[in-house]
């Protein structure tokens, strides 16, 4: 059971890894911008337009691409792992 979890481990550090990438481009090209039209460091992150839209804010692009990386990771994260198991299998299947 321990080498389940040792490999059900190491594709989480995978699927982490891959929405890093993800996040970091978001934010290098976030970065971009403020470097070229400036801006605030704070940043509103709103559900919609309307006048009772909930929303929070963040300060600093580190903030960001925190709530974004736990955004992606609660939303994708468990089909990420699966499907990166598939693969782990069928390439075992292979051998």
């Amino acid at each position: 059971m321990k080498d389940t979890n040792a490999i059900e481990q190491a594709l989480q550090v995978k699927v982490n890894a891959e929405i890093n990438i993800i996040v970091q481009d978001f934010i290098s090209d976030l970065d971009k911008v403020k470097k070229q039209y400036g801006g605030s460091m704070f940043y509103y992150i709103t559900e919609s337009n309307a006048s009772d839209a909930r929303s929070f804010m963040v300060d600093g692009s580190r903030k960001v691409a925190d709530v974004l990386h736990r955004m992606i990771l609660e939303n994708h994260g468990e089909a990420m792992l699966s499907q990166k198991s598939q693969e782990l299998i069928k390439k075992l299947d292979m051998i």
